[in-house]
């Protein structure tokens, strides 16, 4: 028997076979199948991870629930509001305790910044610009076909990877108020979803800013197949923005930020951290505890509004109010 922080991995799970025997092998689970149900009528199966296409989010993540199994889901918590209500209707009847797995919530580096803003170190924030760029690799085409069909994607990259964002914008300056969104001309044409897209956000805190997410988008510094954000906030006594993924720039006018007087430039080291193992022990830390996770069910279904929002925006060519 293995155990991994204390938890016993019962099932390893996969529609293709060798991938469920791999993965079996790997992380020194008990069993391997091919039908998700075989490891819901375990009675040893206290909780399950679900890593699956996103309109398999909600259905399998209701099942489990009502199994009586706790879960954690990867983002986007479903393929629509309806779906998600469904999801987080289920768990509350069965008692469990459903999270979904949004690492960005975990992540040092916008903690860090979060506490520099509630300290106003560049005053009341004004303006964002917060950008993801992606590479597709043949590996991402290859191993996850499913991600090229808009209905089972759920959309395209304002579902994959503006769900992160949203989070992110929710982590910093408070609930979503609109969202306008724009779809660029397709060029990833493998793909029926959104390849490349982009949103004005406007947050009850007053804050705006862009959000842009993109397949298309090519970094000039780093090379390329891999992933690059770049966020930058702007304030009334000075703004910050993110270097390399581990580095706050800061620029401030507080008195305790200007050495000599003089308007300098400040980096700020956050070491890295892994963000997926602190969800998964904060997922555990809820089963034992009865707390509600930091990414509940119930706070999670805001940033999915905001991502259907966009799509909603997208079609209709109008800006979108999102319910308080």
């Amino acid at each position: 028997m293995v155990t991994r922080n204390g938890v016993r991995i019962r099932w390893a799970v996969d529609v293709q076979a060798t991938r469920a025997a791999a993965a079996r092998a790997r992380w020194g689970a008990d069993r391997d199948g091919t039908d998700y149900r075989g490891a819901l009528a375990d009675p040893e199966v206290d909780a399950v991870s679900l890593c699956l296409p996103h309109d398999l989010h909600a259905p399998v993540a209701i099942a489990a629930a009502r199994a009586g199994k706790h879960v954690l889901v990867e983002k986007p918590l479903a393929d629509s509001l309806a779906a998600a209500d469904a999801a987080i209707a289920a768990a509350e009847e069965a008692g469990v305790v459903l999270m979904v797995a949004e690492n960005v919530r975990f992540n040092p580096l916008f903690q860090r910044i979060r506490e520099l803003l509630d300290a106003r170190a560049i005053g009341k924030p004004a303006l964002f610009q917060l950008t993801r760029e992606c590479y597709l690799t043949q590996s991402i085409v290859e191993d996850r076909p499913w991600f090229f069909d808009a209905k089972r994607a759920a959309g395209g990259i304002m579902t994959s990877g503006g769900i992160h964002d949203f989070e992110t914008l929710r982590l910093l300056f408070g609930e979503i108020a609109s969202v306008y969104a724009l779809r660029a001309p397709q060029r990833v044409l493998e793909m029926e979803g959104d390849d490349t897209s982009l949103a004005l956000v406007r947050c009850h805190s007053g804050v705006v800013g862009t959000v842009v997410e993109s397949f298309v988008m090519k970094s000039l510094t780093t090379a390329s197949g891999s992933e690059v954000h770049t966020l930058r906030i702007d304030g009334d006594l000075g703004s910050l923005q993110v270097a390399d993924g581990q580095t706050i720039r800061l620029f401030s006018e507080r008195p305790e930020y200007l050495p000599d007087g003089a308007l300098a430039q400040h980096d700020l080291h956050v070491p890295p951290a892994d963000t997926f193992s602190a969800e998964i022990a904060h997922f555990l830390a809820c089963i034992h505890t009865g707390q509600e996770p930091i990414t509940s069910g119930r706070s999670q279904r805001r940033p999915l509004a905001a991502v259907m929002a966009a799509y909603r925006s997208m079609e209709t060519g109008e800006p979108v109010m999102l319910a308080t």
